[in-house]
């Protein structure tokens, strides 16, 4: 069961915060009095999906907790659910792509 986990509740108790995408590998510490002075403290990360902002990357931000040796992922089976159907649209995304430009290539090189 995941708690609520606002930003002011995460800021109050010192919990860590990590964000995490899947397709580029981009891992950090989360700011969140800088989330808590734009959004306020009320806001809540859990199911936040936001997509990476990590140059041209297609990939959703997974949001992360760390209690000492334990990690939580700040997601419901509702929240995994969409992050998953995301995963599953790139991963065709990506084979689509790899094909067309596989084709482009078989079209450029002159046939003898």
């Amino acid at each position: 069961m995941i708690p609520r986990c606002t930003v002011g509740e995460l800021i109050d108790e010192g919990i860590r915060t990590t964000r995490h995408c899947e397709c580029c590998g981009d891992f950090a510490d989360v700011d969140l009095q800088r989330i808590a002075a734009v959004k306020g403290r009320d806001f809540s990360l859990v199911d936040r999906l936001p997509f990476c902002t990590n140059g041209d990357c297609l990939g959703m931000i997974r949001f992360q907790i760390h209690r000492g040796l334990r990690a939580q992922w700040l997601l419901t089976p509702d929240g995994a659910a969409r992050f998953q159907a995301h995963s599953d649209w790139l991963f065709t995304y990506r084979q689509v792509q790899s094909r067309r430009a596989a084709q482009r290539a078989a079209r450029r090189t002159p046939q003898t």
